[in-house]
């Protein structure tokens, strides 16, 4: 009887584990989302989502939008209607996705 009792509690076990990874692999990946019009920036500093200062930004789809540089610091202006993923470098942190979407 406790051989059956350990079987059914390690069972138990890795099936709680699978579902637990199943979930946290469907998740959103962590992209920062930002919701621009044609010709508007956003301040990646200003926001907080990155540690400043940033650089090295880089966007997917240039045309929808780019890396510029703003008064604050680095930042990503929309260009026409899509989405694209931007990402930029922290030298006091890890590079940081943006997943961009101009309307």
């Amino acid at each position: 009887m406790k051989r059956r009792t350990a079987i059914l509690v390690i069972l138990l076990l890795i099936s709680g584990v699978s579902l637990m990874l199943r979930t946290a692999s469907a998740q959103d990946p962590g992209y920062y989302p930002v919701d621009l019009a044609a010709g508007e920036s956003f301040d990646m500093c200003k926001s907080g989502a990155i540690v400043c200062p940033a650089s090295s930004a880089r966007c997917d789809d240039p045309k929808v939008a780019v890396p510029v540089d703003l008064p604050g610091g680095m930042g990503i202006k929309g260009v026409s209607p899509g989405k694209t993923l931007c990402s930029a470098g922290s030298a006091a942190g890890p590079r940081r996705v943006f997943s961009i979407t101009v309307r």
